[in-house]
């Protein structure tokens, strides 16, 4: 193969990949917004997560027998 044949393939090759670059380009896009979007929304969640495991924690029993004494 000549290299005017190569350049050409290696050009083809180039463009095929650009092309479907540009085909699958909102669907790429949409993907890395709702990717952000979701991990946004869950930084902005996290207090509120924190607070409903806190109140639905179960009060922890006493370690030590001393309450018996009282």
């Amino acid at each position: 193969m000549d290299p005017g044949a190569v350049l050409a393939l290696v050009t083809g090759y180039v463009a095929a990949v650009f092309g479907v670059l540009l085909l699958y380009s909102p669907l790429i896009v949409l993907t890395v917004v709702l990717l952000l979007s979701a991990g946004f929304l869950r930084l902005l969640a996290w207090p509120f997560v924190a607070l409903v495991h806190k109140l639905r924690r179960k009060p922890q029993p006493p370690q030590d027998a001393s309450w018996l004494l009282h």
